[in-house]
């Protein structure tokens, strides 16, 4: 699209504004989960209605496949030699930096939200969530932050108590459970894949935690309850039981004295859940819009994706076929087109850091082709030979994809989803439905004893 240039003022963002910035040679959107929401362009000083771009104006541009623009506010601009003016706005979200609240006694999220609506100057921003809690919020001390500070990026904030994904359109806020969708979209080596780096940090994993609560007792005078060290079997990449010590007190209302037993299932339940013992793992990928030919221009609503959606990677030279988040996307609005993307789970799977399979399956160590095969049981009933219900086996987070019921053992394979990854698995015999689990669509089945 070409950019719009609005007044400092404007709220509405459905009209030409004061111009289109038609000469613009260069305007790109950089969006992050949680994170940054800016925007960078270029104009020729000599360029179409150049001299109305000012400081404070805002340029509405679209930052995805969507077709949804958004505003950004000028801030900043640099003026080189040869005459090409660059130029650097942010979202109208971050004018919550510049408004102040404050509080007490705040219980719960819609309570934490009607808080920042009540900053000075006059908040113009509405708040909206999915979410229901009431969870005390640690920032409501009276001591006087921005609302942008409130919202995310510092201890007991918004993001930090309650957890979440934001998304920034115009003058609301909304929090997400869960920002995006699961969407039918793969980037794929060979076929539309123009770049792609993956990157894992195991620097921030631990795999034990001490947990802790404070806050006062009956009497008034501040007391601090600790757990024992809590772990949940593993260790990081480094082989070490690594542990760091956790704060919970969020997690208590506000008149509630927890006990060392309540902290340490608490902590269990974070290693269980988030296996912070696995690094991280980012991938940055960039790719072509198949869906600017003809042979793809019929699946075009199928070939689109936006900030936070789940997609799909296969890179077969590094065995990479799974599901990753949008966790960063860079957008050029001139094209209207993403130049790249980064993808991020937020732990390495198990299976892809350990070398063995999650969940209740058996594993062997036996495979053949220098890949090692896991064994799991499927069945709808139990049977002598103790197999268990294909619901039990894989776990109830796993999607089922495509089940066949027909062809010999190294034909027939059910592919599923489990921890964003997709797996395949081949029956081994029809008696106990034995199967083998594995990343690659094409493996030869083995039986082990």
């Amino acid at each position: 699209m070409i950019p719009i240039l609005y007044e400092k003022n404007e709220t509405e963002f459905v009209s030409n504004g004061l111009c289109r910035l038609r000469d613009c040679t260069k305007c790109e959107v950089t969006e992050e989960r949680n994170g940054i929401y800016e925007c960078d362009f270029d104009y020729p000083v000599d360029g179409a209605n150049f001299e109305q771009i000012r400081l404070g104006r805002i340029i509405a541009v679209e930052h995805d496949d969507t077709n949804d623009v958004q505003p950004f506010d000028i801030v900043t601009c640099e003026k080189p030699i040869n005459g090409v003016v660059s130029f650097h706005a942010v979202h109208i979200s971050y004018r919550q930096s510049k408004i102040v609240a404050s509080g007490a006694n705040v219980a719960s999220l819609e309570a934490a939200f009607q808080m920042l609506k009540n900053g000075t100057p006059s908040n113009p921003f509405t708040y909206w969530t999915d979410q229901s809690s009431t969870a005390a919020f640690p920032l409501a001390d009276n001591i006087p932050r921005s609302v942008r500070e409130c919202l995310g990026g510092t201890e007991g904030s918004i993001l930090d108590t309650y957890g979440g994904e934001f998304e920034w359109d115009k003058f609301t806020v909304k929090l997400w459970n869960s920002r995006g969708s699961d969407v039918d979209f793969v980037i794929r080596y060979g076929v539309n894949m123009t770049e792609y780096n993956d990157e894992s940090d195991s620097s921030e994993s631990y795999s034990a935690i001490i947990p802790y609560w404070k806050g006062q007792n009956g009497g008034g005078s501040d007391i601090v309850i600790k757990g024992g060290m809590v772990t949940n079997g593993s260790t990081t990449a480094s082989g070490r039981v690594d542990c760091v010590a956790i704060d919970f007190t969020q997690d208590f209302e506000s008149d509630v004295q927890p006990t060392a037993a309540r902290l340490e299932a608490l902590a269990r339940q974070k290693l269980t859940t988030d296996q912070p013992h696995l690094p991280t793992q980012t991938i940055k990928v960039g790719f072509i819009r198949l869906q600017d030919s003809g042979e793809y221009g019929q699946f075009q609503n199928l070939l689109k994706c936006k900030l936070c959606d789940m997609i799909r990677v296969e890179f077969p030279r590094y065995n990479m076929s799974g599901r990753f988040k949008i966790v960063k996307t860079v957008y050029d609005v001139l094209l209207d087109r993403f130049t790249s993307m980064e993808l991020g789970t937020l732990q390495t799977t198990l299976s892809e850091a350990l070398g063995i399979s999650s969940g209740s399956s058996s594993y062997s160590t036996t495979g053949g082709g220098g890949s090692q095969l896991h064994t799991v049981t499927i069945n709808g009933t139990t049977n002598a030979q103790g197999a268990v219900s294909l619901s039990e086996t894989i776990p109830s987070t796993a999607t089922i994809l495509s089940v066949s019921t027909t062809g010999d053992a190294n034909a027939m394979c059910i592919p599923w989803l489990y921890d964003n990854r997709l797996w395949f698995a081949k029956v081994v015999s029809w008696q106990n439905m034995s199967v083998f689990a594995n990343k690659s669509w094409s493996f030869t089945v083995r039986y082990v004893d």
